[in-house]
């Protein structure tokens, strides 16, 4: 999902800033999606311009303390943006790349970089408890069960190896 989509899906719930959005990509969607502000305030330009997005009082005021709206028009680009999602999933991860180049990092950096997303991971499992489910829709709360259980397989999966293949790592070395 681009920024603009996550932009109209935060609107289709009500009005609200930049910042706002940006609070509710993370609150909502942090399990999906990611976005800056520095993404998405060209994203709402683009949407004010197609008029899929108003600008909620004056358009004079400062970027940061305006509020947008989600047009009709809106409604339907997230709609019709939506429908064209595909069962596919990306994914980037600085840690899996890490540990794909291991062999050039110093143990330290290893076990620095193991450690701190398996802290990640728990950290996520426990935002993701925290949400409030029933305020949500079902599609909503199958987003929400559906990151627990890839969040926990990947913990129960680090736990299990992930210590194996330090240990791995440092037999490779000697």
């Amino acid at each position: 999902m681009d920024v603009r989509t996550l932009c109209l899906g935060v609107l289709s719930f009500g009005e609200t800033t930049g910042y706002g959005i940006r609070k509710a990509v993370g609150d909502w969607f942090g399990h999906f999606a990611q976005a800056s502000l520095g993404a998405i305030y060209p994203a709402l330009a683009k949407a004010v311009a197609r008029g899929e997005v108003e600008v909620v009082g004056s358009a004079d005021m400062a970027l940061e303390k305006r509020t947008f709206r989600l047009t009709d028009k809106g409604r339907e680009t997230l709609a019709a943006s939506t429908a064209e999602a595909s069962g596919d999933e990306t994914v980037r991860s600085p840690f899996l790349s890490a540990m794909f180049f291991a062999h050039f990092l110093d143990m330290d950096d290893v076990n620095r970089v193991f450690d701190e997303r398996l802290a990640g991971l728990r950290g996520e499992q426990r935002r993701l408890r925290s949400l409030p489910s029933g305020d949500m829709t079902e599609g909503q709360r199958f987003t929400i069960r559906y990151a627990m259980a890839t969040t926990t397989a990947a913990i129960a999966f680090m736990e299990r190896e992930g210590r194996a293949m330090v240990t791995a790592i440092e037999r490779e070395r000697t």
